[in-house]
Order: structure tokens, then sequence, then C-alpha cells
């Protein structure tokens, strides 16, 4: 495979990988934080590391597999062949194309729009939380802002990640407008 066919096969892992993993990922989010919520026993003895490695690593293998086979058959089917296999099969259904797009063109629009809600969760989990008679309002703004500021650098990270990666699968992306 020369270095096209390579970039192609990558390119075609990726969004498959993604593809497969996304739905996944908010499956697993969910079964944690159900479990969490209504499980009194997983909620005590389960931390925090052990809570976000059971949430990550099915997306995680879910992306690896779907890569894994997204390239096995672009090296059978020869690399051409597949990369214009992908292009046709993405004509008909341009919406994540353009989403992507979006993303990639208004990428500092799109992490105020998550971490936005990160921040209004933290503060809400804050001021449910049962506290002493001494506790201040200004409690919860502090434990927001260090909670926040962690949640931010990781977004921040994963947002710019994100699309970095998405310019090295070839973004913007012909979304064939008519």
């Amino acid at each position: 495979m020369d270095g096209r066919e390579a970039k192609n096969a990558t390119a075609i892992a990726v969004t498959e990988g993604l593809s497969s993993a996304f739905p996944v990922a908010l499956a697993s989010g969910a079964a944690i934080g159900l479990g969490h919520k209504f499980h009194a026993g997983f909620a005590k003895n389960v931390g925090a590391s052990g809570k976000v490695a059971m949430a990550i690593m099915p997306p995680f293998f879910a992306f690896v597999l779907a890569g894994e086979h997204a390239i096995n058959r672009t090296v059978r089917e020869g690399g051409a062949a597949a990369a214009a296999g992908g292009a046709a099969a993405r004509a008909g259904s341009t919406w994540h194309l353009r989403a992507a797009n979006y993303f990639h063109h208004h990428t500092l629009i799109c992490f105020g729009a998550i971490i936005a809600p990160m921040y209004g969760a933290i503060l809400s989990n804050e001021l449910a939380k049962p506290r002493p008679p001494t506790w201040r309002f200004s409690h919860a703004i502090i434990h927001t802002r260090v909670f926040g500021q962690a949640a931010a650098v990781v977004s921040l990270v994963l947002c710019f990640g994100f699309k970095d990666i998405m310019t090295k699968a070839g973004a913007p992306f012909d979304v064939g407008d008519d």
C-alpha cells in the first residue's frame, strides 16, 4: 500500500471507528451514570477512576475494532476501490459531514457549547448536596470553578485533538452540495 492508499485507509478507519464508538460511548456513559445514581453499592464501592475506565473502555474497543475491520477490508479490496466505495456510501447521508465541517470551522464555539452545560451541571450538583448551616453560596462557586477547570481542560484537549484528527483525515469534507 503506498502513502496515498494508506492515508485513505486511515481516514476510512477513523471515520468508521468514530461512528461505531459514539453510540457505544453514549450507552456506556448512561449505564455508568444510572448505576451510580440507582445502585448504592456501585456508587459507594467503585471509585471515580473505575467509573471513568468502565465508561471509556467500551467505546475505545468499538473504535479499535471498527477501525481494524475497515483497514482489513480496505487492504482486501484494494485501497482505491475501498476509498471510492466509502465516498459513494457517504454521498447519500451528508448530515454528519456537515456537522463535522461546522465543528472544524467553529471549534471554539462548539467547545463553548460543550463546556457551558458542564459548568451548569457541576453548579447544580454542588447546590443540590446537603450542606452544614455555615456553608455559603461562595463555596459552591469555588467548587464549580475547580471542577469546571478540570472539565474545561479535558474538553479543550479533546475538541482540538478531534479537530486535528479531522484535518489529517481531509477536513473540511466535500458534502456534494447541488
